[in-house]
């Protein structure tokens, strides 16, 4: 009788330590970094050398589906992403971003339309951006992650955008197309996705980060986008760029395509 105590407390600080574990709120965002360079996902770091150097390498099709059927309810099958030569009407405002985007795209193989999508969310089309930890630019690099993808220059939009593409290129790659898995790799960093087995880790800024962007996607993608995109003036467009971007611990629920002067799409949100 007097080791039922003990016992009782002992199942109950491992069920504690397990929750914590698979409960914990990640506190840093894709770019993991110690000393400027970032750590989570380096393919020489002995911590993930293993799992890296299996990256590069087709996996079966048992591992395929695994790696399609994460913790969450992200329906992929909506966002097939397709190796575009353009940004299918959108614009960011400016036609030389536009270009390089869409030039990054081809060059690695990376559709345009995600580009945007994930910049949209990133930056906002916004050049000078530097976030609370350092992420800077159009892609939101981390110096760490710009000098893995050779940039020299992090503001220079063209290198920047290069080095987001790549680095999108280098997780598709490893993720197999996966673009659930894809972006949580890059806001997360690669090693987060491979710890808890090839999902979508259960950090909330993640995956309030890939819903975002998978929901641009298919919304970028998505015949009838163009034809009720709302007409609106310069005046209104400006109004709604220079909105707060919310934070990815709060659930952003408006984000739609309006129809600029020009004919042209873009982005907004609300």
């Amino acid at each position: 009788m007097k080791k039922f105590p003990l016992a009782f407390a002992l199942l109950w600080l491992f069920g504690a330590t397990a929750f914590a574990q698979t409960g914990e709120r990640y506190r840093f965002d894709n770019f993991d970094f110690k000393d400027g360079v970032r750590v989570a996902s380096a393919p020489d770091s002995p911590e993930f050398a293993p799992e890296t150097k299996s990256l590069t390498a087709k996996t079966s099709k048992r591992n395929a589906v695994n790696a399609r059927t994460s913790n969450l309810g992200y329906s992929r099958a909506r966002v097939p992403m397709s190796a575009s030569k353009s940004l299918d009407g959108f614009t960011t405002g400016d036609p030389r971003i536009d270009a390089f985007i869409v030039e990054s795209g081809v060059r690695n193989g990376v559709d345009p339309v995600l580009i945007y999508a994930l910049m949209h969310q990133e930056s906002s089309f916004k050049r000078g951006a530097i976030s609370p930890k350092g992420a800077r630019g159009l892609m939101q690099l981390m110096p760490g992650t710009a000098a893995r993808f050779g940039v020299t220059n992090i503001f220079d939009p063209r290198q920047n955008i290069e080095g987001g593409t790549r680095y999108l290129r280098f997780l598709l790659d490893a993720f197999d197309g996966d673009i659930a898995l894809t972006l949580a790799g890059y806001n997360a960093g690669e090693g987060a996705v491979l710890k808890y087995g090839r999902r979508v880790p259960p950090y909330r800024e993640t995956q309030e980060y890939v819903r975002r962007i998978t929901q641009r996607y298919a919304l970028m993608r998505d015949p009838e986008t163009a034809r009720t995109a709302k007409p609106v003036t310069p005046t209104e467009v400006a109004a709604a760029q220079a909105q707060p971007t919310v934070p990815l611990n709060i659930y952003e629920r408006n984000v739609f395509a309006v129809r600029l002067p020009d004919g042209r799409l873009q982005l907004v949100t609300q």
